[in-house]
């Protein structure tokens, strides 16, 4: 009784213990314009092990994309494995049976406080509204009790030195998000383990994040969103981009995303280990 008392204090006080993590999520991208320039379905694989992370991603495409892909050094099947445990970062081309291994960056310096610098207006930048709401409706995914966010942004670019409009981007977005629970929590730990030891960029990021540099406005986009409604794991998102030039508003670009397979079972070793049949690239 005394020894299982002991264990049931020392459980308390050490908190919950870290658990495996995998999760796929399906991005399908509809390309841009009429012509559907960059159209891909991506899917990922997000394993989490403590120090060790590890995404696989599969893109299907049209052979042209697949092609410019291609000549970018741009896999259609690939793994990153991140061992903060080993200070290392594996990039592997399961194409070609290849791997690339690098010593992981150090992490960045915190920056000295200062008092934060007003930008300089831009006589050609283009007028910002935002807004997001958080509304009452909730939705189980993957078992998971999801809340529902909708962000509105439009971007009006004006004639210079004048208040004609030339043009406005308007972006809808919707999701369901989760952070109320087990795997968020992992992942949150794993993303302050990373942020200490390493600069190198977060493996995965927000549906938000992917439109950086496919759209104009993608930087003042992601400058928004980091508002306390829009965190958390996006279970489930839709991305809408429209534009109007006087003719009358269309729809130029859509992303749509969904999170499913959610598992808490315990990964294998070699889940984060390079296969001994690949050869190593050097770099």
């Amino acid at each position: 009784m005394f020894v299982l008392l002991l264990a049931l204090i020392l459980a308390g006080a050490l908190g919950p213990a870290a658990a495996d993590i995998h999760y796929t999520e399906e991005i399908a991208n509809s390309g841009l314009g009429p012509k559907k320039v960059g159209a891909r379905k991506t899917t990922n694989d997000i394993y989490i092990r403590g120090g060790k992370q590890k995404v696989s991603s599969q893109i299907e495409t049209t052979k042209e994309l697949a092609q410019a892909l291609a000549k970018e050094g741009k896999s259609l099947n690939s793994s990153t494995i991140l061992r903060l445990d080993a200070a290392k970062v594996f990039t592997v081309d399961h194409l070609r049976q290849t791997y690339v291994q690098e010593a992981l960056p150090a992490a960045a310096k915190p920056a000295a406080t200062k008092p934060a610098a007003a930008k300089p207006a831009s006589a050609n930048g283009p007028e910002i509204q935002f807004q997001v709401k958080a509304l009452p409706d909730t939705s189980r995914i993957e078992g998971i009790l999801c809340r529902r966010v909708a962000a509105e942004m439009r971007a009006r670019y004006y004639q210079p030195g004048t208040k004609t409009l030339r043009k406005e981007n308007r972006y809808l977005y919707q999701a369901w998000i989760a952070k109320d629970f087990p795997a968020y929590q992992e992942i949150q730990r794993f993303q302050q383990l990373q942020a200490e030891k390493t600069s190198l960029p977060p493996l995965i990021s927000g549906d938000l994040d992917q439109l950086k540099g496919m759209v104009e406005d993608s930087d003042l986009l992601a400058e928004k969103t980091t508002v306390e409604e829009l965190k958390g794991l996006v279970m489930q998102s839709v991305l809408k981009v429209s534009v109007n030039t006087g003719k009358g508003e269309e729809q130029i670009f859509q992303l749509d995303r969904k999170l499913r397979n959610l598992s808490y079972s315990a990964l294998a070793d070699s889940v984060f280990e390079v296969p001994k049949d690949l050869n190593q690239i050097k770099k």
